[in-house]
């Protein structure tokens, strides 16, 4: 919720590897899909990167949309 930038799984590593600690990037897509199974952030597939979801249970799956301009 730091950060209203899409962030790949990649990116979620080095900002947790900047604690000191290095995930597997296994690791990581598992709790991404959690989240995202459980609506605290959507994947943006065109791009293969995350946002953190604050509608909370406002959030229903399917409507959400994201404008992305280059």
């Amino acid at each position: 919720l730091e950060s209203h930038v899409p962030a790949s799984a990649y990116d979620v590593i080095d900002r947790i590897a900047a604690g000191g600690k290095r995930l597997a990037p296994i690791s990581v897509y598992r709790a991404l899909d959690f989240l995202v199974a459980h609506n605290f952030a959507h994947r943006i597939e065109s791009k293969n990167a995350y946002v953190a979801c604050d509608r909370g249970a406002d959030c229903a799956p399917g409507a959400t949309l994201f404008l992305i301009c280059d």
